[in-house]
């Protein structure tokens, strides 16, 4: 006999709620909060920059790129899949940076994807965070 279907629509709404706790920090510029969606061994893999590994090392990526920017954005398409404890979320959305030292805002659209593992606490956290633009590199030497 085959499984019965498995209702995740909670799971689903739960880590809908996590994306978008992590929006709400970026805009706050809170690297004290990482935590609440983050694990302790996230692997965060930012566009034309080497993977940073561990929450520490996430705050530290963040707080850097927080001193030098102020970050708006919102999440415009997102698609969740949950197996079990695990869940992938593909999503597409756009970030405005604007720069602390004064000059114009650059706007960007990106798509990544979060992994997600439901701890033993019952929440969901990434666990793996891989983003990139849809603009084209810059040109070699820029």
């Amino acid at each position: 006999p085959s499984a019965a279907p498995v209702d995740t629509a909670a799971d689903v709404a739960a880590i809908n709620a996590v994306r978008d706790h992590e929006m709400a920090l970026v805009a706050a510029g809170n690297t004290d909060s990482l935590a609440a969606v983050y694990a302790a061994d996230v692997v965060m893999m930012p566009p034309n920059e080497p993977a940073v590994t561990g929450l520490e090392a996430a705050r530290t990526w963040a707080q850097s790129m927080f001193s030098q920017v102020t970050v708006s954005g919102r999440y415009t398409t997102s698609q969740v899949t949950v197996s079990g404890d695990w869940a992938v979320d593909r999503y597409t959305g756009s970030l405005t940076a604007t720069p602390k030292a004064g000059g114009p805002a650059t706007e960007e659209q990106i798509k990544g994807i979060h992994v997600l593992q439901r701890g033993t606490d019952g929440a969901w956290r990434i666990v793996q965070d891989v983003w990139n633009s849809d603009a084209p590199p810059p040109p070699p030497g820029k």
